[in-house]
């Protein structure tokens, strides 16, 4: 049986979609790309599908405001000026309009609100049936009401999609989202920045967070998958944030660390050259702006992440989404290629093959088999699988893949790190860190602090006669993976730091992620030092109630002041890599 959307309005505040409906699949444009449509290549027998979106002008939106009083009731209520409007349309010729007012065009969601209505298309019979309304952002939704106050369980407008594609010829100048990475400066640290991100690892708190683009008011239940992280009893909280906004992403990821896991539910977008001809790579995902609005939120490499994944987000990121792998996966422009950071940040997405271009030959994914999948890959890493066999596994029986720029041996190696309460067989009681670094700093008296402004201008004067720098810190404790140490007579004498950092894990390969900061005074007064050693596997001795972990890698440092108050900086220093020198975690028990 066909229900018109008419009977659908009717009955907005006594419907709740189950979450396991089959959402017809639909090609859709982003709003910031102008007016477009593409057809719909599937439906469900309940709902229209959206079919196209698009932006509205300022005058645009104050010209629907003049032929619809209750509207404009509606937008007068706001207090906030006008940021952002669009329409949105639906297979059966529905319409959504929609406007967001906010202090600011980037405002926190929780100082914006979004007027909107909904339109069914009048036809010979039928007559023109508007539903309008306001939405408020919460901290992690949103709330739906009618013009008359009362609650919608429903957004009146077409079931979302798991696929876009975007037909903008110059991505860099529209209103779309480029995201350079999840972290990190051109050198030196800045130290304010990297010290704020390091408060994840002082935290000493796993996080699992799940982003979703829609909500439940759209039919998009995301609660089977943070269930599947709370079954794993791997994390201290699993939190969810439906209708997520770009300000949400570069709020969260760059908050979490190495041990900590993002699932973002949307859709996968693609580019495409021309509105003819099939999109091609996978670059981004979408944003929501006004609820039912979308905007596109895509990678554009400035540069790596610095190395230095324990303060660059999530260790495991899930793109939920058509086709959120696909084409070239290191474009300059695609998500994976900004975020993917090989040996401790793979990145997850879905794959499925195009099959004919043209008006109805796009194969599609239904976000229930993307949010069931989803899942299964989440209990699959819960119960200790591997990554490679968990993707495997939860996709099994599918028509589509999840794939990973992850070399397939790595993904055989990549586990989600132990629960807190079961890393360790035997906790360790003492033990000491030294970590080598090999420093190749300049120094220059600065004209007022010793900040970037300096490095970049200074003259080059006279650097340490001896850049071999030791870090050394005794007793670290641990809370299962992380830890956390201090004092220790380091080198060049004089010297005292603070390390917090992580074990990814303790076998061969496995990451040790820190940040190490110096004492004001001496010879590297306030140096701040991140760095990500990579366990040797010739380096680990256990036996006699000790354990030594060895390990080399990469690091990067900030600006710091020397005895003489000199301004000192360096080219990002090395963790002394050759056998008779590596950097040492050396525990008892």
């Amino acid at each position: 049986m066909i229900v018109t959307f008419s009977s659908l309005l009717h009955a907005l505040t006594r419907i709740s979609l189950p979450a396991n409906l089959a959402l017809g699949t639909v090609i859709v444009l982003c709003a910031a790309c102008g007016s477009s449509t593409a057809p719909a290549t599937g439906g469900s027998d309940l709902l229209p599908v959206r079919t196209s979106q698009a932006g509205l002008t300022a005058d645009g939106w104050q010209a629907l405001l003049q032929s619809d009083a209750g509207l404009t009731a509606l937008v007068n209520a706001q207090t906030q000026p006008l940021q952002k409007a669009g329409t949105v349309v639906a297979a059966d010729g529905t319409t959504l309009d929609w406007a967001e007012y906010a202090p600011a065009l980037d405002a926190p969601r929780t100082q914006v609100a979004v007027v909107f209505r909904s339109c069914l298309t009048a036809g010979a019979d039928t007559p023109r049936v508007c539903t309008r309304g306001t939405g408020v952002y919460t901290a992690t939704g949103a709330t739906l009401t009618d013009d008359a106050g009362k609650p919608l369980n429903l957004v009146p407008m077409g079931a979302p999609q798991a696929w876009e594609w975007e037909t903008s010829s110059n991505l860099d100048n529209d209103n779309s989202t480029i995201v350079a990475g999840l972290s990190g400066d051109s050198p030196p640290v800045d130290v304010t920045t990297v010290l704020a991100q390091s408060n994840a690892i002082l935290a000493q708190k796993r996080r699992f967070v799940v982003l979703s683009s829609y909500g439940l008011q759209s039919g998009v239940d995301i609660s089977p998958i943070a269930q599947a992280a709370r079954d794993s009893g791997r994390f201290d909280t699993v939190e969810t944030i439906e209708y997520v906004r770009r300000t949400d992403i570069e709020a969260v990821l760059p908050s979490l660390t190495a041990l900590d896991t993002v699932v973002w539910v949307g859709a996968g977008v693609q580019r495409k050259s021309s509105k003819s001809s099939p999109p091609s790579n996978a670059i981004g995902m979408n944003v929501t702006r006004g609820i039912v609005g979308d905007e596109t939120y895509y990678g554009k490499i400035a540069g790596p992440l610095l190395d230095t994944p324990p303060l660059g987000g999530p260790g495991l990121i899930v793109l939920a989404g058509q086709n959120t792998f696909l084409g070239d996966v290191y474009d300059k422009q695609s998500l994976a290629a900004a975020w993917y950071e090989p040996g401790t940040r793979p990145i997850v997405g879905f794959s499925l093959p195009l099959g004919t271009p043209g008006p109805e030959g796009y194969a599609h994914i239904a976000l229930s088999d993307v949010i069931h999948t989803t899942t299964a890959l989440i209990k699959n890493l819960g119960a200790g699988q591997d990554l490679d066999n968990a993707m495997a596994g939860a996709a099994s029986g599918q028509a589509f893949t999840l794939t990973s720029p992850m070399a397939s041996d790595n993904r055989k190696k990549w586990t989600w790190t132990a629960p807190n309460s079961s890393f360790w067989a035997k906790q360790p009681t003492t033990g000491s860190l030294t970590i080598q670094l090999s420093l190749t700093p300049n120094c220059v008296k600065p004209v007022d602090a010793c900040d970037y402004a300096a490095w970049q201008s200074g003259v080059k004067a006279s650097g340490m006669v001896n850049n071999a720098v030791a870090i050394v810190c005794d007793n670290p404790t641990f809370v299962g993976p992380y830890f956390t140490c201090a004092g220790g007579d380091s080198q060049p004498p004089g010297t005292k730091f603070t390390v917090h950092g992580i074990l990814r894990g303790t076998l061969a390969d496995d990451h040790v992620l820190f940040l190490a900061q110096g004492e004001a005074g001496g010879p590297l007064g306030g140096i701040v030092v991140v760095g990500d050693g990579v366990l040797n596997g010739d380096g680990i001795d256990i036996g006699g109630g000790t354990t030594t972990y060895k390990f080399g890698g990469q690091a990067v440092a900030s600006p710091y002041t020397d005895t003489d108050g000199n301004c000192c900086w360096t080219q990002p220093p090395q963790l002394i890599g050759n056998s008779a020198n590596l950097s040492a975690l050396q525990l008892h028990n």
